[in-house]
């Protein structure tokens, strides 16, 4: 099953979500590299979502920054996954904007939301309201650094789910 994963906005997260990856049973998942990794330019949340402009993944695997660049592509460029499990959704620190396209994203997309009972971006309770979930849901997990480091448990949750709404 082809994965799309979208890290955070440190290169170290890289690492990080493809063990996330192969425990939860996806090996073979592509992890996008960002420009600002490789380059002195900042973070370009509208770039890194253009370049997923038209893609279709059975399922995205985002991190932090990249739950933003996964809606914003959604909302924006046509990007259109199947199903997706955002990690660590920065929704505190959001504008407006990219707030209404997690909405919008959430609606239209079978979402599981894993996120720290207390999030220094925003605690599990306060995302599920924040969004008004229609489709989906947020998994709350212990914590309140946004380094979600207990992969094994990540991979619990993501293979529940993958069974619960995917069968497989």
């Amino acid at each position: 099953m082809h994965v799309t994963a979208l890290p955070g906005r440190r290169s170290e997260t890289e690492a990080w979500l493809r063990s996330v990856l192969v425990a939860a049973g996806f090996p073979e998942a592509v992890v996008t590299r960002y420009r600002h990794w490789d380059t002195e330019v900042e973070a370009n949340v509208a770039f890194e979502a253009a370049r997923l402009a038209n893609q279709s993944p059975p399922i995205v695997i985002a991190k932090s920054l990249g739950t933003v660049i996964a809606a914003t592509a959604f909302c924006l460029h046509n990007f259109r996954p199947t199903g997706a499990v955002f990690i660590g959704t920065p929704y505190a620190a959001l504008e407006s904007g990219d707030l209404r396209f997690l909405r919008q994203f959430s609606a239209a997309v079978e979402t599981l939301f894993i996120q720290q009972s207390e999030d220094p971006g925003g605690s599990a309770a306060e995302l599920a309201a924040a969004l008004h979930l229609v489709r989906g849901e947020v998994v709350a997990v212990p914590g309140d650094d946004h380094m979600y480091s207990d992969s094994t448990a990540l991979a619990a949750v993501i293979q529940r789910w993958r069974k619960q709404e995917h069968g497989v």
